[in-house]
C-alpha cells in the first residue's frame, strides 16, 4: 500500500478492500483491527468490523488475562511505555464512522441477526492516514447511546486513573467530555448520523473476514503524526 498523507489530495481506499485501524501511542501500536473499507471520501470514512474478526489488543503481561483491574493496569502500561499484544476476537457486528477533525469515532452496532444495538461514541484522537490504513488513539472516555437515544458516560473511571497515573494530560477529560456532550446533543435532537439509516446497511455477502497483514505492529515516522494542540493534552 502506498504511504499516505493527511492532505486534502490524499489517496482514499477502495470499498471492499482491507486496511488496518491502528491505535498509537508513544510511537508504537497500542492496538490493530483490521476493517473492510465502506467509503473513503477523504474526509469521511466508513469501516466494516464484523463479529468474529481477530485483532490486537494491549496487555500488561504476555498470556494475561483481565480480572476486574482492567484500568488500573491499561494505565501503567500507558504511563511507562511497556505492553504486549494479544489477539482476540471480535463480538460485535460494527460499522464504524469516522470523519476528519473528530475527537470521536461512531460505532453503528447490532445484535445477531441485525438487530439494531444503537451506538457506542468511541471517543479518541482525530483519525490520520498511514500506509496501512488508519491511525487513531483511544483515549478511555466512551458514551453509549441507545436505540431511543437516551444517553450515558462508560469508563469515567478509567479516564481518571489514566490521568492520575500521568498518560494523559490534566487538560484532557474535560475536552473529552465536551466531544461527548456535542454528540450525545445530536441523539437527543435526532440530527444526523443518528436520523440517518446506518441500521439499514448491510455488508457485501462475499466480504470474508479482514486480517491482519504482516507488518500490523509497524508504525510509519514519527513527526508527520502530531501537532501541537493534541500533544498539549494527550502526553
Amino acid at each position: 500500500m502506498p504511504d499516505h498523507g493527511q492532505a486534502a489530495d490524499a489517496v482514499t481506499f477502495s470499498p471492499g478492500g482491507t486496511v488496518v485501524l491502528q491505535e498509537v501511542w508513544r510511537d508504537r501500536v497500542w492496538a490493530a483491527r483490521p476493517m473492510r473499507v465502506v467509503r473513503d471520501d477523504g474526509d469521511f470514512v466508513v469501516l466494516w468490523f464484523p463479529r468474529g474478526t481477530r485483532w490486537q489488543a494491549p496487555i500488561d503481561v504476555p498470556g494475561g488475562e483481565w480480572d476486574g483491574d482492567r484500568g488500573p493496569r491499561l494505565a501503567e502500561c500507558a504511563a511507562t511505555g511497556r505492553w504486549f499484544h494479544r489477539e482476540l476476537e471480535w463480538r460485535v457486528d460494527t460499522l464504524q464512522l469516522l470523519r476528519a477533525g473528530d475527537w470521536h469515532g461512531l460505532w453503528v452496532s447490532w445484535l445477531p441477526g441485525f438487530e439494531p444495538w444503537g451506538w457506542y461514541v468511541n471517543l479518541q484522537e482525530p483519525f490520520r492516514r498511514s500506509r496501512f490504513g488508519f491511525e487513531t488513539m483511544d483515549l478511555a472516555l466512551d458514551v453509549i447511546v441507545e436505540h431511543d437515544r437516551t444517553w450515558r458516560w462508560k469508563d469515567e473511571d478509567e479516564l481518571e486513573i489514566f490521568v492520575e497515573r500521568g498518560a494523559f494530560g490534566r487538560e484532557l477529560p474535560q475536552r473529552l467530555r465536551d466531544e461527548g456532550l456535542r454528540v450525545a446533543g445530536k441523539a437527543d435532537r435526532n440530527e444526523p448520523p443518528f436520523s440517518e439509516p446506518w441500521h439499514d446497511w448491510r455488508p457485501d455477502p462475499a466480504w470474508k473476514h479482514p486480517e491482519l497483514p504482516s507488518g500490523w505492529d509497524r508504525v510509519r515516522a514519527v513527526g508527520s503524526m502530531w501537532d501541537a494542540d493534541l500533544t498539549s493534552v494527550v502526553r
